[in-house]
């Protein structure tokens, strides 16, 4: 990369014959200009600036090539590095698109390692960005080269290994550039790991949750699986998967994995191979890969180890990301472990008077996602809780390594360790956003946690969605060992009443996968996602609604779940669970009376006993696991399709009895929505309206159909909003039934 850098610049000498000659245009932005990078403070509560800001369009830099070195150098760095962009854009849009020069900024995190403690310090990480904006050409805005300060000749980082001890490295200037080799010196990733076992003490050792001892691991002296009986130190490989895993593991090819030299590198893919050889390095003897630890072609077995995969990552001794955009099946292997050629030549070059290199970070979207944002890897399901909830990660991307622990994070290519061990950033999602719960007393509350970890993991996918609840169990067991809150299918206990009315996208369907698992008796069980629960849907959802707002009142529904027994059991849902309000709530002058009496409200008839159970439904194990029971109010109502509505800007409907009492709209329809000319809708929800519309008391309504097999069943079609509960009150068709959602 940087020589890509050199290169441009010794062509744009040539090219110009003056090496400083500038235009008009750039001279005030560059002339004279000296850079200010590093770590430096806010002024005036303002960001630092670099030294250097200008924006040229493209065209105005094409017609000065030749003669400006700073728009020939901006033109030759685009035509290589997004050359295929450049050629789409027709010469009279090249007005519209963009070459130019910026600050970066990497807030830090320093003084404070919580979730709400990132404004303990203000002092920002500054860099130099070249960017290329053709956004209104229709092509989009990339950065091009990111750039840190260096000194004229920086310390190469094999030189430090040898002559220098990692304490005495915090005499050079904080995160600066440093020369790393081609080839990764694995004998650093064994100098952090040894740095944050002596420093970081019981911060980076705990682990907080139950040890699993009996677990399949891979020795990797003698290349075979062994099967531990207690608690046995480990790393643990975070990847992709990328299709289809010709090595792994299946119950005929068990017994050949556990001689000895049974895992050769003919059978081992190279990013697995790669993998053992950075465990080698810090010490370690035995590798958990999840492709090669679980019988992939036994039930048994991934019903076994995948509610545990959490514990699994929690309590391994490292954890190896590869942080890079090869799968598993890829023949690179972990870029600059092995194969030196995989990545580029890190090297100084002096711009406008001050030594630069180019950063080797990924590229990312925004640095609220961290480094990985934009990885393969953060695309995947579970990696989510794999990355979360590792005590300690070596992150292999393209160009660097990471390492990132509770109280650090490090990269080969700066000085990032620091004598005051002041981490400087997360490279990937979380920001130590779970570590706001174990705060006594929490500063923010596990509703917006929760919120906040939901909207991520639902934008990843899996290879098998069947893994979907799996494949967050664990972060929903960590809230829950902190909090006391319960899940039941990812919704909140104490939120069930306002979690039943989740908001889907025009895009989300009902899931069709099931979720498969043991059962009390050690019985494997398959049951479907409940479409009451948003792991029943696809795509994003909205849980506004979990949220502490005095605008939201509680019915007090009585839920009921059924064990493989057909035995009710009644969920228990808490008054109030642990977590302070939000202070000085805007919209208190729409408070939901808390004394609120409901005409079509039962308070008789609210409990579920076994006999409630339907005859149709006894027996069916693969079913009761996803039931939710309870009695609520129920109308069947005639629907009418309205097409688009102006007011709402999507599609609609009208609700009515049939005869003169309309509910009212109901918008946020799917255009390819199935309209039933009449359907059955259920009360789970109450809220008071805005002011501005009038105050009133609503109810929230779910459509649910039965199914054709089992008809006691129902099942969530769509949520209605804001219907207001006197419309409601004025039904002479409703009644108060006893409901079975799955």
């Amino acid at each position: 990369m940087a020589a890509e850098i050199r290169d441009a610049l010794q062509q744009t000498f040539e090219k110009t014959g003056i090496e400083r000659a500038l235009c008009k245009t750039c001279t005030p932005d560059v002339a004279g200009r000296v850079l200010q990078l590093g770590l430096l403070d806010r002024v005036d509560g303002s960001s630092p600036s670099c030294g250097i800001k200008l924006r040229r369009p493209l065209n105005e830099a094409i017609e000065q090539f030749g003669n400006c070195w700073i728009c020939t150098w901006l033109w030759l760095l685009a035509q290589r590095r997004q050359g295929s962009v450049l050629s789409a854009i027709p010469e009279a849009a090249r007005s519209k698109a963009y070459l130019g020069i910026e600050s970066q900024h990497v807030h830090t995190f320093e003084q404070g390692r919580t979730y709400s403690d990132s404004s303990k310090d203000e002092r920002i990480l500054v860099r130099m960005c070249i960017y290329f904006d053709a956004r209104d050409a229709g092509q989009g805005f990339r950065y091009l080269v990111n750039l840190q300060h260096s000194e004229e000749s920086p310390p190469r980082l094999t030189d430090l290994l040898t002559h220098l001890p990692i304490e005495k490295w915090s005499s050079y200037p904080p995160f600066d550039s440093r020369i790393r080799p081609r080839k990764a010196q694995l004998s650093l990733l064994r100098m952090w790991k040894e740095t944050c076992e002596i420093n970081h003490g019981s911060v980076c050792s705990t682990i907080r949750t139950n040890r699993v001892k009996d677990i399949r691991l891979i020795d990797i002296r003698n290349r075979c699986l062994v099967e531990s009986t207690g608690f046995v130190s480990h790393a643990a490989l975070s990847y992709c998967w990328g299709g289809p895993q010709p090595h792994c593991l299946k119950r005929s090819n068990l017994d050949s994995y556990r001689q000895p030299g049974g895992l050769n590198d003919s059978i081992v893919p190279k990013v697995i191979i790669d993998a053992m050889k950075i465990t080698a390095a810090l010490n370690e003897q035995y590798l958990w890969v999840d492709s090669l630890c679980i019988i992939q072609d036994d039930q048994l077995d991934k019903a076994k180890f995948l509610p545990v995969m959490d514990a699994i990552y929690e309590q391994a001794a490292v954890t190896i990301i590869n942080g890079s955009n090869s799968s598993v099946t890829d023949s690179t292997g972990l870029p600059g472990v092995d194969d030196p050629n995989c990545r580029c030549e890190h090297e100084p070059f002096e711009f406008n008077g001050t030594w630069l290199t180019e950063t080797l970070d990924p590229p990312y979207g925004s640095y609220g996602g961290g480094f990985l944002e934009n990885a393969r890897w953060s695309s995947r399901g579970w990696t989510f809780q794999e990355g979360m909830l590792s005590r300690k990660s070596i992150i292999v991307t393209q160009e660097q390594i990471y390492w990132q622990c509770q109280m650090s994070s490090w990269c080969e290519g700066s000085f990032w360790e620091r004598s005051d061990d002041r981490q400087i950033f997360r490279h990937y999602f979380g920001d130590n956003l779970l570590n706001a719960l174990f705060e006594q007393p929490m500063r923010i509350h596990w509703t917006d946690i929760y919120s906040s970890m939901l909207r991520n993991y639902l934008s990843r996918s899996f290879s098998s969605e069947a893994d979907r609840l799996h494949g967050l169990m664990g972060i929903l067991n960590k809230i829950e060992s902190y909090t006391g809150e319960k899940f039941f299918w990812g919704l909140p206990q104490s939120r069930l009443e306002q979690g039943l009315v989740f908001t889907t996208t025009r895009s989300s369907r009902q899931r069709r996968e099931s979720h498969t698992a043991l059962n009390a008796s050690g019985n494997l069980i398959s049951s479907p996602f409940p479409t009451w629960s948003w792991f029943g849907w696809t795509g994003q959802v909205g849980l506004q609604t979990l949220h502490r707002s005095i605008a939201i009142g509680k019915i007090g529904l009585r839920f009921f779940k059924v064990d493989e027994r057909g035995k009710t059991i009644r969920i228990d849902i808490p008054e109030d669970p642990p977590g302070p309000y939000p202070e000085g709530d805007t919209r208190r002058i729409v408070q939901y009376p808390p004394d609120a009496e409901h005409e079509w409200l039962d308070k008789t008839r609210q409990d579920v006993t076994s006999d409630d159970i339907p005859v149709d439904l006894r027996g069916h194990l693969n079913i009761t696991p996803s039931l939710l029971c309870f009695w609520t109010s129920v109308a069947t109502l005639r629907i009418e399709p309205l097409g688009p509505n102006n007011y709402y800007n999507e599609f609609c409907a009208r609700i009515s009895d049939g005869k003169n009492h309309v509910l009212g709209l109901w918008p946020g329809i799917r255009e390819d929505f199935e309209f039933p000319l009449e359907g059955k809708f259920i009360v789970v929800g109450v809220e008071k309206e805005r002011m501005s519309r009038g105050g009133r008391l609503t109810l929230k309504l779910l459509l649910v159909d039965h199914d054709q097999v089992t008809p006691s069943i129902c099942r969530r079609k769509a949520l209605v909003t804001t219907v207001v509960e006197e419309q409601w009150n004025r039904l002479t068709n409703r009644k108060w039934d006893l409901v079975f959602l799955t």
